[in-house]
Parts: C-alpha cells; structure tokens; sequence
C-alpha cells in the first residue's frame, strides 16, 4: 500500500485537538493516531476506524474555510468496524490541506454545492432534447464560470458506476477526456462541477459552420475522439452514449479543444451488457436488439457522429418520429448520404456502422488509410487573419509601365 501513497500531512481532531498523520492513497483516505496510545477508549475506537473509501457515496467532505482560507474538513463515512456511518472533523495548515484538496478534486463527493456555485443559465440549443440539461455556474471564490451536471439519486447501484468510472477518469487522465473539477452530493443529488468550454458543442460547431466542414476539421475530429475511446476502453470502460452534444470545445474555434463529456451511461467491461441505453440513432443495433454487447457499440456511435461530419445529415434522416427512428436504428436501415463520395472516407464509415462482428476497434480505425494522409490544422487565430480582407496596396519599388 505504500506504493500507492499520493500525499500525507499532519492534522489535529477537532474535538479533542490530538494530533493525527494523514494518508492519501489512491482509494482511500487513512488518518492515523500518531502516539498509538490504546489506552484511551477514545482513541482505540478512531484507530480502528481510520480507514475511509473516498469513491464510496457514503463518503463525503465538507471543507471548512475561514476568509477563503481551508481550516479543517469534516469527513462523513461509512465505518468499516462498525458498519454506521461516522462524521469527524480535522483541522491543520492551511497550505497543506490547500493541497490535499487539490488531489482530492473529483475523486470523492464535497457537500455545501451552493455556499460555493451561483446559478447563472442554462444550455437551450442542444440536439436531443430529453437528454439532462448542463448549466452555467459561477464559482463564487473565484468568479470562474463552471459547466455543471446535475444528476438525481435514481439508483445508487448505476450512480457509484458513474461515480467510480468518473473518479477513474480524474486518475488516468487523457487530454481528449474532460476532467471533472469537483463531484458534490446535495440531498438526492450528484452534481458534476468541470470546465467551462465556450467552444459549445460538436452539434453547436456543425450548427454554426452549416454543416460543411473541410476535411481537414474532420480526420482532426475524427482522430481525437478514436484516440479518447481508446483510452476509456483501455481502462475497461465502454461511453455508451457518444453523439454531437456530447463532444465540447474548450475554446472558441478551436478543434484542438476537443473534449468527451457526459458518462451517465458509462459501464465497465462486462457490467449489464444487455441494457437498452444510449440515444436513438447513435445506438448500436445490438443494444437495440438486447443482444450481448461489448465496447464496439461505441465504435457505431462514431460512425453516427462521422457521417453527421462528412454529410451534415444525419444516419436517419427520414424518420417520422421516435418509435419510427429507434425501428430504423434497430434494423440498422441507415440512408448513407449520396454527398460521402470519397472512396476512404466511405469504406471507413461503412466499417464502423457495420455488423459487431466486423467492426474494427479504434486502434484498427486510427491506422485507416483515411488518417495516413499528413495534414495540419492551423490556429484559430490563424483563421481569423486569413478570413480579414486587405486592401491592394501599391509597391512603391516597383517601375510604371510605360
């Protein structure tokens, strides 16, 4: 276990002000009796509950501040000993707890969201209306504005998935993946706190360009979002729910940005692989289907995502409505736009949207022949410049005509 060991400090119980050593692992937060003294009951009891599982939802901190300034926390969990949930507070430096908080971010729940976010608005263009709505926070210490993801406590056995692919996430971090900042529980509650991206989404980009984009955008796309996935499915985690509003960009114009959001139907390998999720036309058949599944369902909803980027339709543009898509979706009668001409770029499309037996991974989809062109994509300022118009001007060197 000392392997693993991340940080430790000093800190003080707040109740009867004895010292204490502090441990932070990967998973757990550890607080040791620093003179082992068993004789006092008190402190026996504390020693054999020391231990506390941050990615638990029985675990949460609430930070205690004095003029901005961390004091101590309050740590609630779950006793392994006894089996009840227990609550103790622990004060120290307020450099060193400045540090435990900044590793603790987004790998265990804080409480009191609204001491420290203000509402400010919510996201009205998005391409799937049912889906959860993200909203635009302030954080009240530093005026950053913050997406923020609220979540209602449904079933606890699909949220600590959720919550234990996220707090795995902020611990293999990958720069195609957003990071979440902070994770808060507030009554029936789990609130995701990550990032402002004013790039808005892919759904938003695609918007604002009229649905033409040049290839150049799309293999850069195309080839940051083969390579997230592939990421998450060497941790063993399958998105199941990728599509344009799930795609964001972290700045303005700028397809470097591009982040993979939302794992509210996150599972890992093996976990509830029959369950219908997702959204319709961005679904694998299978899943549909409640046949078996495994992470190539994510491989479709790229294909879906691909061909909205090569076309700027949709794989089902002619439905009537929902039950109509999800009755297409099903049979996998996609209508290839007409507009995909490109050899490459068709036969990598078909492979991605085709059978699961036959779907490549995103290793084999990165070495497609469509990727081994080089190409480069300039900054976004860049394009500003080259988008401004000059005026002729004359050369004054150079001779009259006669």
């Amino acid at each position: 276990m000392n392997r693993d060991l991340i940080f430790a400090c000093d800190v003080r119980n707040a109740k009867n002000n004895l010292p204490r050593n502090l441990f932070l692992y990967k998973r757990n937060l550890v607080i040791n009796n620093t003179n082992q003294d068993q004789s006092n009951p008190e402190v026996g009891n504390e020693q054999s509950e020391r231990s506390i599982e941050l990615t638990s939802q029985s675990t949460s901190i609430s930070w205690i501040y004095n003029e901005n300034l961390i004091q101590g926390f309050k740590v609630s969990y779950c006793c392994n000993f006894s089996k009840t949930q227990k609550s103790l507070t622990y004060l120290g430096d307020a450099e060193k707890l400045k540090q435990l908080k900044k590793l603790l971010n987004g790998i265990v729940l804080y409480t009191d969201f609204n001491k420290h976010y203000q509402f400010q608005s919510s996201f009205i263009q998005k391409e799937d209306v049912e889906a959860d709505q993200i909203s635009k926070y302030i954080q009240i210490e530093t005026g950053e504005l913050k997406l923020v993801k609220i979540t209602k406590i449904n079933q606890q056995q699909k949220l600590q998935q959720e919550l234990n692919i996220v707090f795995e996430l902020n611990q293999q971090k990958h720069k195609n993946i957003l990071e979440i900042d902070e994770v808060y529980k507030d009554l029936n509650e789990i609130i995701f706190v990550m990032k402002y991206c004013r790039g808005g989404t892919l759904y938003n980009y695609l918007l604002q360009r009229n649905n033409v984009l040049d290839q150049e955008e799309i293999k850069y796309i195309m080839k940051r979002l083969l390579k997230g996935v592939k990421h998450l499915h060497q941790l063993g985690i399958i998105h199941r729910d990728l599509k344009l509003d799930n795609i964001v960009f972290e700045n303005e114009n700028d397809i470097k940005s591009l982040k993979i959001i939302d794992f509210g139907f996150a599972v890992e390998f093996g976990y509830q692989t029959q369950v219908r999720c997702g959204t319709p036309g961005y679904m694998a058949p299978e899943i549909l289907n409640q046949e078996d599944y495994d992470e190539s369902v994510d491989i479709y909803s790229l294909g879906s995502i691909y061909h909205s980027l090569l076309s700027g339709q949709k794989l089902y543009p002619e439905y009537q409505d929902k039950n109509h898509l999800l009755f297409l979706n099903k049979l996998n009668k996609v209508k290839v736009s007409s507009k995909i001409m490109d050899i490459e770029q068709r036969q990598l499309l078909l492979l991605m949207i085709g059978h699961k037996k036959h779907r490549p991974s995103a290793s084999i989809c990165l070495k497609h022949q469509f990727f081994r062109n080089s190409f480069e994509i300039s900054h976004p300022i860049e394009n500003q410049v080259k988008q401004l118009c000059f005026p002729n001007l004359k050369n004054p060197f150079k001779s009259k005509s006669l």
